[in-house]
């Protein structure tokens, strides 16, 4: 007897050893540890019907992955209207797009302002989802209260704070911040925030800055503090986004050399403009997830 409560108590504790190994996310031979085929980026508007101008869907090595069918809610994406758009390498390079536009009466529509959209996706003997809470682009739009556009001046280095209102059904923030650099070029820099303000200071700031613009764009997603991906399965990962409106506002920064009044009279050149889902994408990759 004494043998046998041995040998039990001996193989319960292999059997929490091998649990407790595979509680961890790096163990690759747990059997959950799935390396999902593809990665997918795109966004959804809300415009009052659910649209998806493209969803990419790309392989995690090379080869994007076959995809059987695709829904958004309850409705099946047609396939006919998927494309292969090939890369510089031809097949190896090649990914689906992937649009989907939702129409008939505007009384059926799926989703309302704040709802989730679920996109799902199947191929290969794997599934995966994705959730994305949606923004009405019409009504989800930033507006800057302080400080109106050309109406601070700060010293190089110095700081300066941007208020904006609150964004309904918004969880988080893109910034970007456009440096106008002397003598002639513009410098972009990408942050994110939670709350209605963003501190602009002096390490932020490249040198030889005569002015820089503040643009904050409305936007659900994955949280830029965590793993980006806000996808589930086997399938795929990646980032699906909903933006809304954004607007920005100028400020100036006083050069040694010249006035207040002369720098804020400097021609910049147009910066590019960049879509509210361009400078989303780019806070994720700037915060390196």
């Amino acid at each position: 007897m004494h043998k046998m409560r041995m040998v039990g108590l001996s193989f319960g504790l292999l059997l929490m050893l091998a649990a407790a190994g595979c509680n961890n996310d790096d163990c690759a031979s747990c059997p959950d540890a799935v390396t999902p085929l593809g990665h997918a980026k795109g966004w959804l508007v809300l415009t009052p019907g659910t649209r998806m101008p493209e969803l990419e869907v790309f392989g995690n090595g090379s080869v994007a992955p076959n995809l059987d069918s695709v829904k958004v809610g309850d409705s099946l994406v047609n396939r006919q209207e998927w494309q292969l758009a090939e890369g510089p390498n031809a097949y190896a390079d090649a990914h689906l797009i992937i649009p989907f536009y939702e129409d008939g009466d505007p009384s059926t529509f799926m989703y309302d302002p704040g709802d989730t959209a679920i996109i799902r996706v199947w191929g290969e003997g794997r599934s995966s989802f994705c959730r994305v809470k949606l923004l009405y682009r019409d009504s989800a739009t930033v507006h800057i209260t302080t400080p109106t556009s050309m109406a601070d001046t700060i010293a190089p280095g110095g700081s300066d704070t941007v208020y904006w209102n609150r964004v309904e059904h918004a969880d988080y923030y893109a910034i970007m911040v456009p440096w106008w650099v002397t003598p002639g070029y513009w410098f972009f820099t990408y942050y994110y925030a939670t709350d209605t303000s963003f501190i602009i200071t002096g390490d932020m700031m490249p040198d030889s800055v005569t002015r820089f613009d503040v643009q904050v764009t409305p936007f659900n997603g994955p949280d830029p503090r965590t793993d980006k991906t806000n996808w589930s399965g086997k399938l795929l990962d990646g980032v699906v986004i909903c933006a809304g409106q954004n607007s920005y506002t100028t400020i100036i920064v006083r050069s040694p050399m010249l006035s207040p009044r002369e720098a804020s009279s400097q021609a910049a050149e147009e910066r590019p403009k960049l879509s509210s889902e361009e400078i989303v994408a780019n806070v994720y990759k700037q915060c390196g997830r």
